[in-house]
């Protein structure tokens, strides 16, 4: 697949989680969503992916919502497991694979992030 056609496929699937995220959350939630779509990226590079999504698997809620879907672009990237997403990642055995996850998560969060933007008006609660 060229690299052209893996940002299609991952802005369209970015695209309809923020579009679900907008349906199924509440508008508090939604706010959430957008500002930890903005804030995972920057948690993942200071902490690590394995430790950042720990932290998400722990929290629930619209953490655990975004865990989900992280979980479901991986599993549709090719990435199949029969384990939860946290359990895989901290026992992928090469720096080189888990590099490679953490580089497909950011890019990932880049199209979260800018749907996200444009999709989900801050709501005052």
């Amino acid at each position: 697949m060229s690299n052209r056609d893996l940002e299609k496929e991952r802005s369209q699937f970015a695209y309809q989680r923020v579009k679900n995220a907008k349906e199924e959350l509440k508008d508090k939630e939604q706010n959430e969503y957008k500002a930890y779509c903005k804030k995972i990226p920057s948690m993942i590079q200071t902490n690590g992916l394995s430790a950042t999504t720990a932290f998400m698997f722990s929290k629930k809620g619209t953490y655990g919502f975004i865990y989900n879907q992280i979980d479901e672009w991986l599993i549709k990237k090719g990435e199949k497991r029969d384990e939860e997403l946290i359990d895989w990642l901290i026992h992928i055995n090469t720096s080189f694979e888990y590099r490679k996850i953490t580089i497909e998560v950011l890019a990932f969060f880049n199209w979260l992030r800018r749907f996200a933007d444009g999709l989900i008006e801050k709501k005052v609660s």
